[in-house]
């Protein structure tokens, strides 16, 4: 599947092809298989992967382009290993998704949001939420899927 993107200026995108929010997407996933769950971004300086598994990442790799087509100029690997199960955890049986553990970063960070009186994360605004529900919206309406509540 691939989505196109409009530019975010009034310029066509043929006037200037490095336009800030164009862009295509291509997506691929399967349900009756299990995949490699891994994203990978590609831009005019390098590629960000997002390695495996997708959902809930430990390990990102940044590459920057080099000279000469397809040469790496810099790798560098930032990796976010999870913390070790407690006792209770253990005990109770474990966690039924991978990775499940990394929750408790999220946990964390609401709870010193709220201790400080904030109505927002600074890692993640309201404003990043909208744009993010506005490309969700934008997918779905070129697959052609209509919102929930409509016929």
């Amino acid at each position: 599947m691939v989505l196109n993107f409009p530019p975010t200026s009034g310029e066509k995108p043929g006037n200037s092809p490095k336009l800030p929010g164009a862009g295509v997407a291509l997506l691929s996933w399967g349900m009756a298989c299990e995949s490699a769950e891994i994203t990978t971004i590609v831009g005019a300086a390098g590629r960000m992967t997002i390695e495996s598994p997708g959902h809930c990442p430990t390990k990102l790799t940044v590459n920057i382009k080099g000279h000469g087509r397809g040469e790496v100029g810099k790798a560098m690997v930032y990796e976010y290993p999870m913390p070790a199960d407690t006792e209770e955890i253990t005990k109770a049986g474990g966690f039924n998704y991978p990775n499940s553990e990394g929750f408790c970063y999220e946990a964390a960070a609401v709870a010193r949001c709220i201790g400080a009186g904030k109505k927002e994360a600074p890692q993640y605004t309201h404003a990043e939420t909208l744009v993010t529900l506005k490309l969700l919206e934008e997918i779905q309406q070129q697959l052609g899927v209509k919102p929930v509540g409509t016929d």
